[in-house]
């Protein structure tokens, strides 16, 4: 049996699982922290528009350096 995570089937769950991950591991995350959670690896755009949906939707702030915060 793989250990690999099944590709989310939207980018709701994709979002999810990306909050989920950011919530439990804690810390200030960047894009490129942010992408190593995906699989597959998506393009950078898509992971900065996440952390920013994220964002506008209150599950994560903003830090001092522009990186993101769960919210608790």
């Amino acid at each position: 049996m793989s250990n690999e995570q099944t590709p989310p089937a939207s980018a709701i769950e994709r979002r999810q699982r990306l909050l989920e991950t950011m919530r439990r591991d804690g810390g200030t995350w960047d894009w490129r922290r942010a992408r190593e959670t995906y699989q597959p690896r998506p393009d950078p755009r898509t992971v900065r528009r996440d952390l920013q949906l994220l964002c506008r939707e209150k599950q994560l702030t903003r830090v001092e350096g522009g990186d993101y915060q769960a919210v608790e």
